[in-house]
């Protein structure tokens, strides 16, 4: 039926409103106005745009739908000509009628909260734009600051002592160590090296190698984890023999660390502050201080167990740069003892020793400079990451006995520090589920404030 016929028909069966049918019209061609701007949204003036448009493929991120082209018309717009110059409306019968659109619904369900709503929109971008997967950051901390010292071991300052040989020497945690405030569904292994952070019982320089094995799971919807850390180290073994021969290294299983974090507060997925809690357990193996005829001097009873809350903020700047700020405390709950046999089997504690508290403060900030859009590639995009750390204690030492001789104590001889490092580094997405960051980690300060000469971190990560 033509437009000319519907028309007639219409104002035959309505003769006392012969408006309507023009109100109608007028409703569709702004209901159809309005619906072919939210399909096309994206200005085709650039003409290499819409050369490139027809030949993309449809898993092109960087290319729009096409725009209307001669060869592809609109179905609801035709080209004006020199025989009709003004072009034809869509014929009535093909055009929805105001009548004909759907109407809310009274039982509509609940708008979310607005945790759920960033944690169903944090979901989605994980598993399209990688939010939480892409986007943490590196961290740069060695924790050792103990020393033990006194005539039993050959010495009697503590600034010329030797490190706790439990884990390989290094035994806190710090959440910055490849993390993003957003939950994200995860498996990693990290790789630490850092050069001459501990000392052995021979008072010599030892590096440490630590690779830790991590995983993350989302609970709640997704607006929460839980997530395991076992380190690997590398450094100073348990048993320390003062006069032995060799760097006295080994290949130790640290601290286990539980790690459970949620979103607090978000605005869209743009941005989102997070709160959680780390808890740092002694799974490592006790230590062992023993003299040159293999006696033992004092057994180290590694049972501190360190609280670690934190805060984290999460911001989106734009699609390809974002920053990270988080602020995170280190409580040693119930601290190491040492002790010794007295020959007969009973033990004879000789002090505990209660490590200092800490504040971390941590900024981290990425660009992505390069991105396969059409996601071909094998390298998909990559990021430079800049971040800077300061580390603090937040109490005096502690200082207590840790050997028989009244002079054999351990403690941090230079009390307060404030450690200030910068970390740099890239970052490569593979394919779409791995990550691969190299980075670089260099002391702002030194004497007691530079806790290693330099740090090189190796980071593997794939979503699941």
């Amino acid at each position: 039926m033509t437009t000319t016929a519907a028309f007639a028909q219409r104002r035959s069966e309505h003769p006392d409103r012969p408006n309507r049918i023009k109100d109608e019209l007028m409703d569709c061609r702004s209901w159809m106005v309005a619906l072919a701007a939210l399909m096309a949204p994206v200005d085709w003036t650039s003409s290499s745009l819409a050369a490139d448009c027809a030949c993309a493929p449809k898993n092109c991120q960087c290319v729009s739908p096409c725009c209307p082209s001669p060869s592809q018309p609109s179905p609801y717009y035709q080209a004006p000509s020199d025989a009709d110059p003004q072009a034809p409306m869509v014929p009535m019968d093909d055009m929805p009628m105001a009548d004909d659109l759907m109407q809310p619904a009274d039982n509509l369900p609940p708008m979310p909260s607005p945790a759920s709503t960033f944690a169903t929109s944090t979901q989605f971008a994980s598993a399209s734009e990688g939010v939480g997967f892409r986007d943490a950051t590196i961290g740069d901390f060695f924790g050792s600051t103990a020393r033990i010292a006194g005539a039993s071991y050959g010495n009697t300052l503590p600034e010329e002592g030797f490190n706790i040989a439990v884990g390989g020497g290094d035994r806190r945690y710090k959440i910055s160590e490849n993390v993003s405030p957003i939950p994200v569904d995860r498996w990693f292994v990290n790789y630490n090296h850092f050069s001459l952070p501990v000392r052995n019982i021979n008072r010599e320089g030892v590096d440490v190698d630590r690779v830790t094995l991590g995983l993350e799971k989302t609970i709640l919807n997704g607006s929460s984890s839980i997530e395991f850390r076992l380190p690997i180290v590398g450094g100073l073994d348990s048993s320390q023999t003062l006069g032995g021969a060799g760097d006295q290294t080994g290949v130790e299983f640290g601290n286990i660390n539980l790690v459970f974090k949620s979103i607090l507060l978000q605005c869209g997925d743009q941005s989102a502050l997070t709160a959680g809690l780390t808890l740092n357990l002694p799974t490592a193996k006790d230590g062992q201080l023993m003299d040159g005829s293999g006696g033992t001097i004092a057994s180290i009873d590694n049972e501190s167990v360190h609280l670690l809350p934190f805060v984290a903020y999460y911001r989106q700047h734009s699609s390809r740069t974002w920053s990270t700020a988080i602020m995170q405390l280190d409580f040693d709950v119930n601290g190491t003892t040492f002790f010794s046999d007295d020959g007969g089997g009973n033990r004879v504690d000789f002090g505990r020793y209660q490590e200092q508290n800490f504040l971390y403060l941590d900024y981290s900030v990425g660009h992505w400079f390069y991105e396969d859009c059409c996601g071909t590639s094998f390298i998909r995009r990559a990021a430079v990451i800049g971040e800077i750390h300061y580390s603090t204690t937040i109490n005096d030492t502690d200082l207590a006995n840790a050997g028989p001789a009244a002079s054999d104590v351990v403690t941090n001889p230079f009390n307060r520090i404030d450690v200030v490092n910068a970390t740099a580094g890239l970052r490569f997405q593979l394919g779409d589920n791995y990550l691969l960051t190299a980075a670089a980690v260099a002391p702002l300060k030194d004497g007691e404030n530079q806790l290693f000469d330099s740090e090189i971190a190796i980071l593997l990560t794939r979503r699941y």
